[in-house]
């Protein structure tokens, strides 16, 4: 039997980089993906969706919603239709991420602020938060977050939203970790792909290595998290 058989994970920003590879691993595997997407990217998300099945995956679905302007109430609403197509949620993998302004703070913009730390800190949080009762319904689940230390300690100048949000996220992983240990039910970790050869890393430094990471490094870590024969861990970043 594969590994994940029978599993049900939520993937956000699915048709990334990590995202999309997740989703096809995780698939592969034998998981239930949940591919959550704006609806800007519908062709991208569909052809995954198609790449799946034509691989023999599970028939994975595909939900539609943009962080931007989401309410605690869609969450709750995602929540409802999870529950209702599913009954349980086994893991949910954030990959979704916005890097804001690469820009001294006196010069940030405000709105374009706000965006940042809502897609990269606020959304795995609310997201987390409404899916708890579907995670608890789980064998055992498996929430993971993706840190980027280099930036988050402060080191960096320059990186405004995004660092702010990452030192944020660190610290929602280790207090919902904490939280929920003595139970052993759900899991919550970070993966930190320090030199991650993804298309934000690129964005920030086109002249950079971007052979430094590879992906699949990555993928490793997401599918042993998710793979109830290994040992219950929680509280962790694994740095690649």
């Amino acid at each position: 039997m594969s590994r994940l058989a029978n599993k049900v994970i939520l993937i956000t920003g699915s048709t990334g980089m990590v995202g999309r590879n997740s989703a096809l691993a995780l698939a592969k595997e034998g998981a239930t993906v949940v591919l959550l997407a704006r609806e800007k990217k519908q062709k991208i998300v569909e052809d995954l969706y198609d790449q799946i099945v034509a691989a023999g995956g599970p028939e994975p679905a595909i939900l539609y919603m943009d962080f931007a302007k989401c309410s605690n109430d869609d969450y709750y609403a995602l929540y409802e239709t999870l529950a209702a197509e599913f009954g349980k949620l086994d893991g949910i993998v954030h990959t979704a991420a916005n890097l804001g302004n690469l820009t001294p703070l006196a010069h940030t913009n405000p709105e374009k602020w706000l965006l940042s730390i809502n897609t990269t800190l606020n959304t795995p949080f609310y997201l987390t938060q409404a899916m708890l009762p579907l995670l608890n319904k789980a064998e055992r689940a498996s929430v993971i977050f993706f840190d980027h230390a280099e930036v988050a300690d402060g080191s960096q100048a320059y990186w405004g939203s995004y660092a702010v949000a990452k030192a944020g996220l660190n610290t929602l992983m280790k207090l919902f970790a904490g939280e929920f240990e003595s139970q052993e039910k759900i899991q919550f970790n970070s993966i930190d792909p320090v030199c991650l050869n993804s298309a934000m890393r690129y964005s920030v430094s086109p002249s950079g290595n971007r052979d430094a990471k590879k992906v699949a490094d990555v993928i490793t870590h997401i599918i042993d998290l998710n793979d109830d024969t290994r040992p219950f861990t929680t509280g962790q970043t694994f740095t690649l």
